[in-house]
């Protein structure tokens, strides 16, 4: 082979590796799947009336012999359009005590304003309705169940008010519990989510919508939980059908075994667990079903109940008029099983202020 021969397999040779090399490149990037899914985030900007402090009123009025005024000051968040017919979820904290709420839609700088359709407090969850100002692109809801730690992620959203700003990392942890409450089961990420990344999507790397940003860290860089789409969804499906969440209950109030010490049981084997009964609702579906204070809760539909959270999610994916089945351990009687059919959880109003209230 002569020196040309040489020079061609060696430019060939190089040729090929950028080949490769571009065609690897491309396969990892994500930006196809963000500049599809951009037109299903929007910005949620909000107006909040608010009164000066009596004292100041007071001064300004002998100052300037002006009355009393109220002001306005403005909150940033974003939004996830799941319908193109002007349905967009949000978190309820985005839009809460709002005087206006409008929708901006980077794509074409439209702005519209939003109606409540319905919120859930428990979930920090809220469903608006805009007339669409254009054709509209709604992004679809993944399956946030069989995520792996691990899996990427991308999140969109409004952070400081810098519109649809993207940012990608992984999934850190799953069912994540962070004081929000009993109905807590975050997704945890290291894709930086910031102030006015809330109500925005996590997506996967197919663009579905796998959860909601809602929350970050204060201490710590790289840790945002988001709302997982599993919870999304029937949440969504509640508050177009009927403007809330309709939530079955037990009528108990039950705390967490925290030690073998706290109750002597043990089922299979499998050594201290279950949730124990601290308090009853008077007329509530769980005293007329049997159910006793310091009864121990070990399993729900045959299932091994860990803690209250867990307890709680399987709630919410049940519906009123189910009936349910517990096995149940009872000092003094041992092991039992009952029977409870699921009834509407009453208005807040209508309770007693307990934190693990079932």
């Amino acid at each position: 082979m002569g020196l040309t021969g040489i020079l061609r397999l060696l430019i060939l040779s190089t040729l090929m590796t950028y080949s490769d090399y571009a065609l690897a490149y491309a396969s990892s990037s994500i930006a196809d799947m963000v500049e599809k899914a951009m037109p299903g985030v929007v910005n949620i900007r909000t107006k909040l009336a608010v009164k000066r402090a009596p004292s100041l009123d007071l001064y300004n009025f002998f100052l300037d012999g002006k009355p009393p005024l109220s002001g306005t000051t403005t909150s940033l968040g974003s939004g996830v359009i799941i319908d193109p017919k002007g349905y967009i979820l949000t978190n309820w904290h985005v839009v809460k005590d709002a005087s206006k709420i409008d929708v901006f839609f980077a794509k074409t700088k439209k702005t519209s304003e939003a109606s409540i359709v319905g919120l859930d407090v428990k979930t920090d969850l809220v469903l608006l309705k805009v007339q669409p100002p254009h054709a509209l692109t709604s992004l679809d809801l993944g399956e946030s169940d069989g995520l792996r730690v691990g899996d990427q992620v991308v999140a969109i959203g409004n952070p400081f008010g810098f519109s649809h700003t993207v940012t990608a990392g992984i999934i850190s942890a799953k069912g994540r519990v962070i004081g929000a409450g009993p109905w807590d089961n975050y997704i945890q990420t290291d894709a930086s989510i910031n102030p006015g990344n809330s109500g925005g999507p996590l997506l996967d790397i197919r663009g579905r919508v796998i959860g909601i940003s809602t929350a970050v860290h204060a201490e710590g860089h790289g840790i945002g939980f988001a709302i997982p789409s599993s919870t999304v969804k029937s949440v969504i499906r509640d508050l177009r059908a009927y403007g809330k969440v309709v939530r079955p209950w037990l009528g108990i109030v039950a705390e967490n075994i925290e030690s073998a010490s706290d109750v002597n049981h043990n089922l299979d084997g499998g050594g201290s667990h279950g949730v124990i009964i601290t308090n009853l609702i008077v007329d509530g579906p769980g005293i007329h079903s049997g159910f006793r204070i310091s009864d121990v809760l070990l399993q729900f539909n045959q299932q091994k109940i860990t803690d209250v959270n867990m307890l709680q999610r399987r709630l919410g994916d049940l519906k009123t008029g189910e009936q349910v089945e517990f096995k149940v351990y009872r000092r003094a009687v041992g092991y039992m099983s009952l029977k409870l059919k699921l009834q509407e959880m009453p208005k807040g109003q209508d309770l007693p202020a307990e934190e693990n209230l079932f």
